[in-house]
């Protein structure tokens, strides 16, 4: 998601991000905990208490939610679906998948993990207040993250994308047609349409004068219709690729770059002069790295003089090469995967074009017109 967020640390290896907002819900909760749910159920303890209290029962809510998504991640590299980052933010966490599940059964069960994991802590909890002897505190603050958990679990499982309920009904839909863009498309109609009842039942507390909570109900329903409007539209710009090949959009006009030039020489007389975001870059006719404008911004310009291509470049390898017979969303995926804006065709060890984003943005917009 957008916005500024910070990396607070490492969790089996994948980054845990806290992004801005993350701190006024933090804040809020702590808030409406100190003020409203503890005085009401413990009597006769000083603000001070309550408030400590609000501050614990807050950061073990967030940590039920960091649990819950692990609980997505953990099953996803049990898949080999690497995990970008997980996001805690104002409606809870977000674990960014690089890649869709690669069977029905693997997107079910990524699914399903985060909501059973949360009915587990709810259960934990539970456990914790019918604890006898336990104190009147902790029973209160484990009745509260019992209620939480479960009325995560459950909010999770309503069958509409992007909520867990809507990938288990996409795995369920993928299974049957064994089309996975259908499944997503239809999955996310059904979010849209959760997120619109959302939304009204919203604009009914604001008008009956429930305003925290009806704006609460707009926020939250405004959210999931736009992830679920944008994967819609992520799938039907997908399903335009269907069927085409690296091949069919590559540039076969390729301009390289000698290794031995200086910056210098290759911005004024290559970059500024074609106006391409990159080249490849050769030395004695063989292909040996890519030079783009990520690299050249790396570099301080007092330096381009006395720096040549060959050791600016990024080097050649695998993951910078395609095969033209591959399908198009393979190359937008490894583009996507390794940040870069383009990637060279080779067949039998040859050049044979450059496949690049914005090349394949000109491609569909003309074949759509």
């Amino acid at each position: 998601m957008g916005g500024q967020s910070w990396q607070i640390g490492r969790v089996y290896g994948i980054p845990l991000r806290v992004h801005i907002s993350w701190f006024l819900v933090f804040a809020l909760v702590t808030w409406s905990l100190a003020r409203h749910y503890f005085p009401a159920v413990l009597s006769h303890r000083l603000p001070w208490q309550y408030w400590s209290l609000g501050v614990v029962a807050a950061l073990l809510l967030f940590a039920s939610v960091l649990v819950h998504e692990l609980g997505h991640c953990l099953v996803a590299l049990r898949y080999r679906v690497p995990i970008a980052q997980i996001t805690l933010f104002i409606f809870g966490g977000m674990a960014q998948i690089k890649r869709e599940a690669p069977t029905p059964k693997a997107e079910f069960l990524i699914a399903i993990a985060g909501p059973i994991v949360s009915i587990m802590l709810g259960l934990g909890f539970w456990v914790l207040a019918e604890l006898p002897g336990a104190p009147p505190a902790l029973v209160a603050l484990s009745e509260h993250l019992r209620n939480i958990n479960l009325v995560l679990a459950i909010f999770n499982l309503v069958p509409g994308y992007p909520l867990d309920g809507g990938r288990v009904l996409r795995a369920g839909l993928w299974a049957w047609s064994k089309n996975f863009h259908k499944a997503t498309r239809y999955s996310a109609r059904v979010g849209q349409g959760f997120a619109v009842l959302l939304m009204l039942f919203g604009v009914y507390d604001v008008v009956a004068g429930l305003a925290i909570g009806g704006v609460w109900f707009l926020l939250i329903g405004a959210f999931l219709y736009t992830a679920a409007h944008s994967t819609h539209r992520q799938v039907s710009f997908q399903e335009s690729l269907t069927g085409l090949c690296v091949g069919d959009v590559m540039t076969t006009d390729v301009v390289a770059l000698e290794a031995g030039l200086t910056l210098d020489e290759a911005v004024n007389n290559y970059f500024l002069r074609f106006g391409f975001g990159g080249f490849p870059v050769v030395n004695e006719g063989r292909l040996v790295g890519m030079l783009s404008l990520k690299e050249l911004k790396a570099i301080p310009r007092e330096r381009w003089s006395a720096l040549t291509v060959g050791e600016a470049m990024v080097p050649h390898g695998y993951q910078t090469e395609i095969h033209p017979d591959e399908p198009i969303t393979a190359a937008m995926e490894r583009m996507f995967h390794d940040d870069r804006g383009r990637l060279v065709v080779m067949e039998d060890g040859k050049v044979l074009g450059l496949v690049t984003r914005s090349g394949i943005a000109r491609f569909l917009d003309l074949r759509q017109r």
